[in-house]
């Protein structure tokens, strides 16, 4: 099963590029929250940005980047560990905002967000 969702949410880990069948993939954990108070929930996604916009997204995206997810298509894998047979939810990126981040040595300002898709990437 597959749908497509939107949300906002930040990378839980490094993201690791590698060249999966001749492509780029740029892969990491993602956290989104929701609900409020004692009602929230974390649900956590394992990322792939694939293509062009891996390799350039390589150092720009980093842990604890916040992003805002367009339109990413939502998948399950199955699989077992421990004898247990586990859910993996996969997120195929496609369209995201970076959201504001702190730059090095400006005082803690932020910038502001950037849209990234396939079309306007110049790469």
């Amino acid at each position: 099963m597959s749908c497509l969702i939107s949300g906002t949410g930040r990378i839980v880990n490094e993201p690791q590029l590698r060249n999966g069948g001749g492509t780029d993939v740029l892969n990491f954990r993602f956290a989104m929250e929701n609900g409020f108070g004692d009602k929230k929930q974390t649900t956590f996604f394992n990322v792939a940005l694939w293509g062009k916009r891996a390799a350039s997204m390589t150092n720009v995206l980093e842990k604890g980047t916040f992003l805002a997810v367009h339109g990413a298509e939502l998948s399950t894998r199955e699989y077992e560990k421990d004898g247990q047979t586990r859910t993996s939810l996969e997120l195929r990126l496609d369209k995201f905002d970076l959201g504001p981040r702190s730059s090095n040595g400006n005082g803690g300002q932020t910038s502001g967000s950037a849209a990234h898709d396939d079309d306007e990437i110049p790469f």
